[in-house]
């Protein structure tokens, strides 16, 4: 037979301070947590506040007289190898592609004017010139000038 041996009941106070020092030491830590995260929070903003001035002041800086002289040429090659590709010959032809490519262009980035575009932009600038393929605007103008004569 087995003998059950009766426990001593746990007095109620002993029972209460442990619960409260846990108690306390869950509040302790999640105040803590609840400090790091509001610190963590404050040093997210300034980076992205500083983050923005960044880039604010590489937007500012535009590419210089040399590059957009670069940039000309670049379309004008362009423009010659679309005429020949499509064998555009018609007066004129040449000049719209280079007036559409840098229309393009300047749409892109928001500006008026080549020598405002941002100096960081310089190479993708040059990558949308040498793929710049669409002749619809010259299309429709040779289309144009077809149904209204000579």
């Amino acid at each position: 037979m087995i003998e059950l041996i009766p426990q001593e009941p746990v007095p109620e106070t002993e029972l209460r301070t442990v619960e409260h020092k846990d108690a306390l030491q869950i509040h302790a830590d999640v105040v803590q947590m609840g400090e790091m995260l509001f610190r963590m929070g404050q040093m997210m903003t300034v980076m992205e506040r500083r983050l923005e001035e960044l880039e604010d002041k590489q937007t500012k800086l535009t590419i210089r007289h040399q590059d957009v002289k670069g940039l000309n040429d670049l379309i004008g090659i362009r423009a010659r190898e679309i005429c020949g590709k499509y064998t555009l010959t018609g007066p004129g032809d040449e000049r719209a592609i280079r007036s559409a490519i840098k229309k393009d262009v300047k749409k892109r980035y928001g500006v008026q004017d080549l020598h405002d575009v941002p100096a960081i932009a310089l190479p993708a600038v040059q990558k949308q010139i040498d793929r710049w393929t669409d002749i619809r605007l010259i299309m429709k103008r040779r289309e144009l000038q077809q149904e209204l004569g000579p």
